[in-house]
């Protein structure tokens, strides 16, 4: 994360191809791939931060985004046992449902359980309640914690009610105070 030119290019010298996008962003507004080229990477900061005055999250491009960024969601320390895959359609790499990608419940895998697992507890120790993790190939890109979304399209696919279940642990951790 960064509001330096130079961060950025430095980073993309290292791998070569790249994302950026805005950190505060939402709904796949503003994410741009760069390549090995480099094409457009000075205008596409200096547009996306608006001349360092916004902070941008430069990321490795993963190739595996072709199989969905998958949406992981805990509650309370908890790990709902199914993810939203928001799979690109076309030549997007965008899979957020807002920007046209195809969402797809399934169960987590046991290395996207494993991560969960293990940061759930830890992000529930930091008070936070209700956290979106979007994992791309196994890596964690983001940790939603303002609107972390998929609630209705996981139950409609899978039968796992999440809001009861986020209802539930709502409820819970309501009579312990």
């Amino acid at each position: 994360m960064t509001r330096e030119l130079e961060a950025v290019q430095a980073f993309h010298q290292q791998h070569a191809d790249i994302v950026v996008k805005p950190l505060d962003g939402m709904g796949g507004m503003g994410i741009f791939r760069v390549g090995p080229d480099g094409l457009n990477l000075a205008s596409i900061v200096e547009t996306l931060g608006e001349n360092g005055a916004r902070t941008l999250m430069v990321q490795r491009f993963l190739p595996e985004i072709s199989q969905g960024d998958k949406r992981v969601l805990l509650i309370d320390g908890e790990v709902v046992p199914f993810a939203l895959a928001r799979i690109p359609q076309g030549s997007e790499i965008r899979g957020n449902l807002a920007a046209g990608g195809k969402g797809v419940a399934m169960p987590l895998t046991d290395s996207e359980k494993r991560v969960a697992e293990r940061l759930a507890p830890l992000l529930n120790e930091r008070g936070l309640f209700l956290v979106g993790l979007d994992l791309i190939g196994g890596y964690v890109t983001e940790i939603n914690v303002t609107s972390p979304t998929c609630f209705v399209e996981i139950t409609e696919q899978t039968g796992f009610d999440v809001a009861a279940f986020w209802l539930k642990a709502l409820e819970k951790r309501l009579s312990l105070t």
